[in-house]
């Protein structure tokens, strides 16, 4: 009974990533979204891609479903958002339930402690990819640029590799 409603795994997914972020922090997202979109990702963002007259919550675990990766912009209002919690805890459940805990990456934008975050993050650190932003520009190899590189190995992570015509691999 308990497996009834049971679907495999798919490796079919409508997005690369779902970005969980806070309100105040859109116009960051969005430059982040930019960038990532002009290199290939598709983005799941709630302002652009959830469906009008839908619950939140259920547009927020269609984004986790249908997403490759979930990606965690952490801000001091992020942290502050009951949303963002509600977020965390929904792709937790997902990634253990589906056996995909490498799908989420936690993006720290500000400092913030690790005892500051949600005690659902905490739980999954040790799967989670974390990337910093970077803050201090005298620090080696700490700028956007190497930011960006990260990100976009991170995302390409999982991706399917089929052979073209020219029997050389891409990633679909």
């Amino acid at each position: 009974m308990k497996l009834r409603h049971y679907q495999p795994l798919s490796d079919d997914f409508n997005y690369d990533a779902f970005i969980s972020y806070s309100h105040k922090d859109i116009p960051w997202v969005k430059t982040l979204h930019d960038k990532l979109d002009s290199k290939g990702f598709s983005l799941c963002l709630y302002h652009k891609d959830f469906q009008g007259g839908m619950p939140i919550a259920e547009c927020i675990v269609e984004a986790i479903n249908s997403s490759r990766k979930v990606v965690f912009v952490i801000t001091e209002d992020f942290l502050e958002s009951s949303w963002g919690t509600y977020e965390i805890e929904m792709t937790r459940m997902h990634a253990f339930r589906e056996g995909r805990e490498s799908m989420v990456v936690v993006i720290l934008r500000d400092d913030i402690e690790k005892d500051k975050l949600p005690k659902a993050l905490k739980e999954i650190w040790s799967k989670v990819v974390c990337i910093v932003w970077p803050s201090d520009p005298d620090a080696p190899y700490n700028s956007e640029e190497k930011f960006y590189e990260k990100l976009c190995i991170t995302l390409a992570d999982g991706r399917k590799r089929i052979n073209d015509d020219n029997n050389s691999n891409e990633i679909v």
